[in-house]
């Protein structure tokens, strides 16, 4: 029995992933975020304004961590559309979202402290430039208003520094050294003494 509770206990304390767009009907027929059980609401937004027999797909890669909180949070404004017209964001449409979703997406996009711009970094640094290559210690963190700066090294022995937005965890910069010509991590050289 104590088995069996344990393994109850442990999977109500797991996050559940949502799909996009999970919603479900009201008794009364009004659409509600799955998640929140808050109607949705509707606003007025603008898409990419295509040429014909073109499809142009926006992503905003700025937030790496973005695909991640978008599974807990089914009914975000979705990244293909911006809120105000402007260059060819023109094509005016409509999207229905949950204001609790939105804000807690935000929310798990925030990078609030040291140990969370540690594994922002070691999640960001090999994909956007390192080649899959994992990042090691020392690691070099400050946080200068908004923005934080890690440097470290990655395996391959290159030198590593990215820039991002506490607030928002949108990616500022980054910076790689330049790859070894050998394939092996430099090694430290020895120095001699007479």
């Amino acid at each position: 029995m104590r088995p069996l509770l344990a393994l109850a206990l442990l999977l109500s304390a797991c996050e559940t992933t949502w799909q996009e767009g999970a919603s479900i009907t009201s008794p009364s027929g009004q659409r509600l975020c799955a998640r929140h059980r808050v109607p949705l609401l509707t606003i007025r937004v603008y898409e990419y304004l295509d040429k014909p027999g073109f499809v142009t797909l926006v992503h905003d890669a700025s937030h790496p961590y973005g695909g991640i909180a978008a599974e807990y949070c089914p009914n975000i404004i979705p990244e293909h559309v911006v809120k105000h017209p402007f260059g060819r964001m023109r094509k005016a449409t409509t999207v229905a979202y949950c204001p609790l979703c939105e804000e807690e997406f935000h929310e798990r996009l925030r990078v609030a402290n040291e140990k969370a711009a540690l594994e922002f970094a070691q999640y960001v640094l090999p994909i956007w430039g390192g080649g899959g290559v994992a990042t090691r210690p020392p690691y070099q963190i400050s946080l200068c208003g908004d923005v934080w700066t890690v440097s470290c090294f990655l395996v391959d022995g290159r030198k590593a520094t990215i820039k991002f937005s506490k607030e928002q965890g949108s990616v500022i910069s980054t910076k790689y050294g330049k790859r070894n010509s050998s394939s092996q991590a430099p090694q430290p050289k020895a120095e001699m003494t007479l």
